[in-house]
């Protein structure tokens, strides 16, 4: 949408100079339907609409969510599940549903499905992460047990190990 200066520009253009609409619309890089509109209203009034309505998918996602689970494991992950396949799966079913319907729901079903990953912010000096805990270790050939301490700064994610003979 132009912006309310534009608009105006238009309008003054046509409706004060007496500029042709053919002529306003090639200086001003918009259709001429776009000038005949923006003449026919004295303020242009953005329209509001809600998600729109999909009649086709919403009678044909059902079936596609069955064909996902019924064709799910008798494919490797060479063999992925296109929306070509589906779609002409669909059509050999007798549904009239376009490839760009199919996809873009296949699309946002991906988009729902992946998993959210927040990283962790970390500031230095703020968290540690510390263990103690038992280990068995070879020494010169003989096996023994030894007390293994770790401390994981995590800021740097650089770790800290020390091994003690002692548990106290």
């Amino acid at each position: 949408m132009l912006g309310m200066d534009q608009v105006h520009v238009i309008r003054h253009k046509v409706l004060v100079e007496g500029g042709s609409i053919r002529g306003v619309a090639r200086q001003m890089g918009v259709s001429r339907n776009t000038v005949r509109k923006y003449l026919g209203v004295s303020e242009p009034v953005r329209q509001e609409g809600g998600p729109r309505e999909r009649p086709v998918l919403e009678k044909v996602a059902p079936r596609i969510d069955v064909l996902l689970e019924q064709w799910g494991w008798r494919t490797t992950r060479k063999q992925r599940l296109t929306g070509s396949r589906i779609h002409r799966q669909l059509v050999e079913e007798g549904y009239r549903v376009g490839i760009t319907t199919v996809r873009e729901y296949l699309r946002e079903r991906r988009r729902q499905a992946q998993e959210v990953y927040i990283p962790l912010i970390h500031r230095p000096g703020d968290e540690v992460q510390v263990d103690f805990f038992e280990v068995t270790v070879e020494e010169g050939g003989i096996v023994r047990k030894a007390w293994k301490f770790v401390m994981r700064l995590m800021y740097s994610g650089r770790d800290f190990v020390w091994l003690y003979d002692r548990c106290d």
